[in-house]
């Protein structure tokens, strides 16, 4: 639950750790972020929808409302490393700001094909990388199951 702190977190001994979706304001969810800071040098983690933006404000960076939300089963989000275009599930108001990330260690890995917004980063030296869309959704034929095989193959390499 995110009403957890990190040490009953860590009593639970987990090999990594997702953050998953939810609703409302990130910047709002303040004993979460110190949760999450105390937490990322310890385990890998994986972030979902408001999971990436709390992992963002964790390290320090910004989040913004949206003029107008991600909404529905059919947002492309570009693969910046890859060049791919995948078709993504999205239900959210908020996102990240990418000027605010430098100095976290974080970079922008995806974004958004409409606006430009970030749809996913990854940390510099950390196991640690999420996506601003759902994942779990899949609006399309599984495009986006890799995500949990990598966060697996994360977890192999702790």
């Amino acid at each position: 639950p995110a009403t957890m702190d990190a040490s009953q977190i860590e009593a639970l001994e987990p090999d990594g750790i997702v953050i998953s979706n939810g609703p409302g304001d990130p910047a709002s969810l303040t004993d979460l972020h110190k949760t999450v800071r105390q937490l990322m040098e310890k385990y890998p983690m994986m972030g979902i929808c408001i999971g990436n933006q709390i992992l963002a404000l964790a390290a320090g960076a910004k989040t913004f409302k949206l003029k107008f939300g991600h909404r529905g089963g059919n947002q492309p989000v570009k693969d910046l490393q890859t060049g791919k275009v995948y078709i993504t599930s999205q239900n959210h108001g908020f996102a990240i700001d990418a000027e605010s990330l430098l100095g976290t260690g974080f970079k922008v890995t995806k974004v958004n094909c409409n606006d430009g917004t970030v749809e996913g980063i990854n940390h510099d030296e950390l196991p640690i990388f999420s996506v601003q869309y759902h994942p779990e959704d899949s609006p399309g034929p599984w495009d986006n199951q890799y995500l949990f095989d990598r966060f697996i193959e994360m977890l192999k390499s702790a």
